[in-house]
This record gives C-alpha cells, sequence and structure tokens, in this order.
C-alpha cells in the first residue's frame, strides 16, 4: 500500500485515544523508578502515557513470548487484541527475529495468536538512553517499515504515518483530525529526527566501529579480547533476558493438579545451557559461551534470518552487573587488542 501521512493535532488525539481505549487493551510506556515500563492504560492513566523519548525497560518480547507459559492446552486468547503504543524502532527490529524464530519453519502457535492480535503503533526517540547505540550498527533512532501506525511529536501534535492496512483501520472514523502535513511539518520532523542521530552519534563518538560487526568478530575468533571482558560476567543471564531477540527456553515438566508442560526463557550465559542428559556442554567456559553470544548476535541470526540480532539498544549494558558494554568488546576487537 502507498504510506500516508497525516498531522494529528493534540485536540484530537484524545478521541482517537479513547476510541482504542474502548476497541484495544493498549500497552503503553509509563514512567516509574527512573525508567519507562510497558503497561495497559486505561482512561484514567492515559496522561502518563511517555511519547518519544526512548525505549522501554521491558523488551517487547515479554508480551508476546512470556518469560514463563504453559505450552500444552489451549491456545492464547485475548478479550480483546492488544494494542501496543509508542514501540520504538530497536523493539519493532527485534520482532522481525522473533517472527523468522517463532512463526517460521518450527511455529509456535501461542506466540502466533499474539502477533495476530497485536497492533503495532511505534514512535520516534527523542531523547535516547546513554546505552543506546542504534546508529553504531548503521540503524536510525526512528521507524521507517514494519510498524502499523507510526508517531513523531512535531509541536502540538503528530505526524502519523500509516504502513499498514490496520494502520488505516486504527484511523478509520477520525478524518476530522487528520489534516495534511504541510512543508513546515515535515521540516521540523526532518529536524527532529537529524538532531536525535546527532544525539545517539554524540555519545558513542569513543568507540570505533566502521565496518560491519559480523566482519569484525569474525576476524577475531582467538582474540584475548573475550576473555578479559568475560572476566567481569557473573552468569546472570540478564543480557539474555533483556535483549529483545533473544528467543532461547527450555522446558519442564511440572505436575501440580494435573500435568503442566512449561516454557521459560533460557540463557546461552549459563553453565548448564544445552546441557545433554550425559552431562557433557558444548561450551564448558565462560569465555567461550560469552563469544558464542556475540557469533550468535552478529553472525548465526544474521545467517538464519537474514539480519543481525542485536538492535542497539542498550538494554544488555544497563542490566549487567558485571559492567560489560557490548560497545567496548566490539571497539577493542575492531582495534585488534589481544
Amino acid at each position: 500500500m502507498s504510506v500516508s501521512k497525516y498531522y494529528i493535532g493534540k485536540a484530537h488525539w484524545g478521541s482517537i485515544l479513547q476510541d482504542w481505549l474502548d476497541k484495544f487493551i493498549v500497552i503503553a510506556p509509563i514512567r516509574e523508578s527512573g525508567g519507562l515500563y510497558l503497561q495497559p492504560i486505561t482512561s484514567q492513566s492515559v496522561s502518563s502515557i511517555v511519547y518519544g523519548e526512548a525505549r522501554a525497560v521491558q523488551p517487547l518480547k515479554s508480551f508476546l513470548t512470556p518469560s514463563l507459559e504453559e505450552v500444552v492446552g489451549e491456545i492464547w486468547k485475548s478479550e480483546k487484541p492488544w494494542l501496543f503504543l509508542n514501540v520504538k524502532a530497536c523493539d519493532l527490529k527485534a520482532i522481525k527475529i522473533l517472527d523468522g524464530a517463532l512463526n517460521g519453519d518450527f511455529k509456535d502457535p501461542n506466540y502466533i495468536a499474539r502477533r495476530e492480535q497485536s497492533y503495532i503503533v511505534s514512535s520516534d526517540c527523542t531523547d535516547p538512553w546513554e546505552t543506546c547505540f542504534c546508529t553504531l550498527l548503521g540503524d536510525k533512532p526512528y521507524s521507517t517499515k514494519g510498524f502499523d501506525l507510526n508517531l513523531s511529536t512535531v509541536w502540538d501534535g503528530f505526524v502519523a504515518e500509516v504502513g499498514s492496512e490496520r494502520g488505516k483501520e486504527l484511523l478509520s472514523g477520525h478524518d476530522q483530525a487528520l489534516k495534511e502535513v504541510v512543508k513546515e511539518e515535515a521540516r521540523a520532523l526532518e529536524k527532529l529526527r537529524k538532531e536525535t542521530i546527532e544525539k545517539v552519534e554524540r555519545q558513542n563518538r569513543a568507540y570505533s566501529i566502521h565496518k560491519p560487526v559480523r566482519d569484525i568478530i569474525n576476524s577475531q575468533w582467538e582474540s584475548k579480547v573475550w576473555e578479559n571482558h568475560a572476566s567481569t560476567c557473573v552468569e546472570c543471564g540478564a543480557c539474555n533476558h533483556a535483549c529483545p531477540t533473544c528467543h532461547c527456553y527450555f522446558l519442564d515438566d511440572v505436575t501440580r493438579k494435573a500435568y503442566v508442560k512449561l516454557r521459560g526463557w533460557d540463557s546461552c550465559m549459563y553453565s548448564g545451557y544445552a546441557v545433554t542428559a550425559g552431562g557433557g556442554t558444548p561450551r564448558p567456559g565462560l569465555a567461550d559461551r560469552f563469544k558464542n553470544r556475540y557469533f550468535c548476535k552478529f553472525k548465526y541470526l544474521d545467517n538464519n534470518f537474514g539480519m543481525a540480532g542485536c538492535t542497539g539498544c542498550g538494554r544488555c549494558i544497563e542490566g549487567c552487573q558485571g559492567k560489560i558494554d557490548m560497545r567496548s568488546v566490539i571497539n577493542d576487537l575492531a582495534a585488534g587488542k589481544r
């Protein structure tokens, strides 16, 4: 479909949002304890929704493929479809990996059900976190595709870009609120996006990553950088669980009132990851597991799904108890440090 753009003033935004609240379970970022957290929204909490700014603490996968769920029994259902509001480009990109892994050759019916009942309204980043580094990977802090609707905050309203038939559906019945985007608004949007890119680039100037990360790590398999940076890792798995694309899981059989099979998030940083019945493990050393995570992100997932498994969201940096910064690891590898 041809992409359409409209300007929506804040005077009309309330009626659109209320319409969505009537039709959907709206999930949006709310400020709490110094961070932004995705929460279901009610008419009483709409004023707390945070637009623009940066991505939420939780990755979108925490809703689409929960950290723990039953996988035997009825397929997941919801009373109303979900509408994710203010999804950032890094999480939107991550959905492509999840779709490839969970709706590819081997299909996850619960994930598919959630995806089919989910509407995605993305929004531009305007104030990235210090850990954000999407531009180092050649990405942008705003979405250009993959959304149903994208919102860019301009002056006292939004430039709304329709990206799908579902996006058109979200604006149906609100013709009076949709104004044609004029040159001044388009220029203001271009200026805001350029300023955000400069913010991300400015805070990442210390890292010299001038070629694809896949090429960098491929040439550094034997580097001591892996061991040096892995030395502070405590194997907590926070990097995997916070990552929007990590999707490895374990299965557990539990007997409660009835037999239950549970699926939970796993971590390739755990010493017990991929342990076989005989007790063997493919990567007994911590540095080997650490290195494998980078190869998985930048080579193996690229081989399987045609894109890197890192979106530059910086969640792994924030969550690491060992203070490991992925940017520093890649920078040291790029510099050929031993």
